[in-house]
């Protein structure tokens, strides 16, 4: 954004209507609470790092107090040990426009405590702010100044104030669920999910990434180090697992800076599939991928050519002080274009900031930079799942934020849900309560699946740190689980060992912004149980002639069947098997809840058939006899030689090696190119799945790694005979 951009923009903040209703006040932000109560709603958090110039001492905005002579400040902490808080000085309107106050207090120990400090008579009616800070400890506690009230003197006058912004898409920690009636439900999870770690960007005004680009060369100059107005964070980043059926709905960023914000104007941006409706910039004339709030000038000059009318023209926060949380939102026509490759990012862009004025002039100041210091973002997984049946459990254990696993969460044996071994748990859903708004909730989920599941680690998934932002009293955690896995979960007894020995499913707490502890009150969990009888299919060993038609029995309906390899025979959806050419081969028969069985059938030759000549004469008879026979001719290639079979040797070399590995991907890549014979094919059927494809190639590769035995290549029951 150039510098005439950037006037552009904040112009179009003063006189844009669209800007005006898409303003902000942070949770941290100056508001009164009414019109003539002498009490001043602040919420600022402060955060006893011990720094000078740190987190420890704000300047608080007090416009609207009326001709109060006292001031009193109303403090909550967690903190159970003595602290001492105290006012430095009041800012005021007249010369010296700065007074020095000393007035301190020790807490004792106290999570509600108060300060008051009296105002100078010559200085009542002319206070602005108030200086405040904590002395100690200097050990990162936090401490919130929840109101000032005053005594009652004058009238308070509540100041013109934008109402607060709130995210006009789906909010973190809601859900949906809804039953489709067909064995399926449709349902929906909105979460959030963090960057952890610390990290500090410097966001300088006025310096954006075209200004840096050479009109000769149409290249980036921009170097390392260089000011930049905006930061782009890979979505990878954010750690979300798993990005099947995502919406990103909006990015929360935490904003600092040396001074107090009056106002802080910004926009942001987010990858997109090129030359969407959703780009932007490719309405601009340029490459494209990329969605941007736009500014006004932007507006007067390509708004005819947006395919878009929700792009947002940027966003203010007012009155944060030094702190404050903003939020960004992906337009709701832009989210089906988002695209989460590995490289794919979303920015944020600081545009423009005012402080206080100067000593002697009416106009504020301009804040050049801010640090960007946190963010976090809120996504919608949707799915359509396997279900019948919701089993409820109570739980009714409180866990608390600490590093001991066994105080920070709470696990449920899944074993004692009673599902079979096909039912499938689709999704869990817990309940959990607080004595206190909780703020932001960080926390975790996992389970346990198969130790053979790539998906896991050692037998246990998680996706991850699950966080929910602005939470209530109440949170439901609704966790959707991936298809992935869900084949895998552990959910039945095994003969000899103990339930909570065989697998469950855990629910942590790691950090609540103002509690610490929660209760889980209860667990939903949402399953298919199966309908379906036991498969079975007769005769297990079928025989059919070459031309001869017969049927299998088959007891559950609807099931798919697939012989392998074809050309054997044809199979109907009846369950008519008919001989095609002499040979043996497989038949799987796969129910509709996924149960398969699997048949050898063998394929004989076309009965012989005879025709006979009589010759009759007056003395003797003659029985001629005429043999005609239906030759069928075998291509040895179709026919497997057992003696040969050594499941993984697929260049029929007699070893496994990495060129069986190199000849079954050529096969898979052109089977024209590297034909394999029914002896190779039955050799590289390292799944054991009766169909060649990469599966089979990364069973043979797990071997070769000796991550698996050779028993476990091909047919299980081969390693028996």
């Amino acid at each position: 954004m150039g510098l005439k951009t950037l006037k552009g923009r904040i112009k179009a903040a003063v006189v844009t209507a669209a800007m005006i209703a898409t303003t902000l006040i942070t949770p941290s932000a100056f508001q009164l609470s009414s019109v003539s109560a002498a009490s001043v709603s602040v919420n600022h958090t402060f955060i006893a790092d011990g720094v000078e110039d740190g987190k420890r001492q704000a300047t608080i905005p007090l416009s609207g107090i009326g001709n109060a002579k006292t001031l009193t400040l109303n403090f909550t902490t967690e903190y159970s040990s003595d602290a001492t808080i105290a006012v430095y000085g009041l800012g005021v309107t007249v010369d010296p426009y700065w007074v020095n106050v000393e007035k301190e207090i020790k807490t004792g120990g106290k999570k509600s405590f108060s300060l008051s400090v009296d105002i100078p008579s010559q200085y009542v009616g002319k206070v602005n702010n108030i200086g405040v800070g904590v002395w100690y400890p200097k050990t990162n506690e936090k401490f919130t100044l929840t109101t000032i009230t005053t005594d009652g003197s004058g009238t308070v006058t509540p100041p013109e104030v934008d109402p607060p912004y709130e995210s006009q898409n789906n909010k973190s920690g809601t859900y949906t669920f809804k039953d489709n009636k067909d064995g399926t439900a449709t349902i929906t999870s909105t979460l959030s999910a963090q960057i952890d770690g610390e990290f500090d960007y410097l966001l300088t005004a006025g310096h954006d990434e075209e200004s840096y680009i050479d009109p000769d060369t149409g290249t980036s100059t921009y170097e390392e180090g260089d000011p930049i107005n905006s930061h782009k964070f890979p979505l990878s980043e954010f750690g979300i697992k798993n990005l099947t059926g995502v919406t990103f709905e909006s990015f929360e960023y935490i904003i600092e800076s040396d001074v107090d914000m009056n106002r802080l104007m910004y926009g942001g941006g987010i990858n997109v599939v090129a030359g969407s409706i959703a780009d932007t910039e490719y309405a601009k004339g340029k490459n494209g991928y990329w969605y941007n709030d736009q500014g006004e000038e932007d507006v007067e000059e390509f708004g005819d050519k947006f395919q878009i009318d929700d792009y947002a023209t940027g966003y203010n926060t007012y009155n944060a002080g030094q702190y404050a949380k903003i939020v960004w939102d992906v337009p709701k026509s832009v989210q089906p274009f988002v695209t989460t490759a590995g490289g794919d990012t979303v920015g944020i862009q600081f545009w423009y900031g005012e402080t206080a004025s100067e000593e002697g002039s009416t106009e504020p100041s301009t804040i050049e930079t801010v640090h960007l210091t946190g963010a976090a973002c809120t996504y919608t997984r949707t799915a359509t799942v396997p279900y019948n049946k919701t089993i409820t459990k109570s739980i009714g254990k409180t866990i608390k934020a600490t590093d001991d696993a066994s105080l920070n969460q709470v696990k449920y044996n899944l074993p004692d849900l009673g599902l079979g071994e096909r039912d499938i748990l689709s999704a869990v859903k817990f309940s959990l309560t607080s004595s206190a708004d909780l703020g932001k909730f960080v926390g975790g989920l996992g389970i346990s699946v198969d130790l053979t599941n790539p998906s896991a680690d050692e037998g246990w998934y998680n996706p991850g740190n699950i966080v929910v932002l602005n939470a209530g009293k109440t949170i439901d955690l609704m966790w959707i689980i991936p298809e992935t896995i869900r084949k895998d979960v552990t959910t039945q007894l095994m003969e000899g060992v103990a339930a909570e020995d065989i697998g469950n499913v855990m629910c942590g707490f790691w950090y609540g912004e103002n509690a610490e502890s929660i209760t889980v009150k209860s667990a939903d969990f949402y399953v298919y149980q199966s309908e379906e009888a036991d498969l079975k299919v007769e005769p297990e060993d079928f025989k059919v002639e070459v031309g001869e038609t017969k049927k299998l029995t088959v007891n559950v309906p609807g099931c798919t069947m697939i012989p392998s390899p074809a050309g054997y025979i044809t199979v109907d959806d009846a369950g008519n098997i008919t001989g095609v050419k002499e040979g043996i081969c497989k038949l799987q028969v796969t129910s509709p809840e996924g149960q398969t069985v699997t048949i050898d059938v063998e394929v004989l030759p076309a009965k012989v058939e005879t025709t006979t000549a009589t010759t009759v004469t007056t003395k003797t008879t003659t029985k001629t006899t005429t043999v005609t026979t239906k030759v069928t001719t075998q291509d040895p290639d179709d026919i497997i030689d057992w003696s040969m079979v050594l499941y993984g040797d697929v260049d029929l070399d007699g070893s496994v090696d990495v060129n069986d590995v190199v000849t079954l991907n050529m096969y898979l890549l052109d089977k024209t190119t590297t034909p394999l014979n029914a002896t190779a094919r039955e050799n590289a059927d390292c799944e054991y799945d009766h169909n060649i494809d990469l599966a089979d190639s990364a069973k043979l590769i797990n071997y070769l790694a000796e991550m698996i035995p050779n028993t476990d290549l091909g047919d299980p029951d081969f390693y028996l005979k």
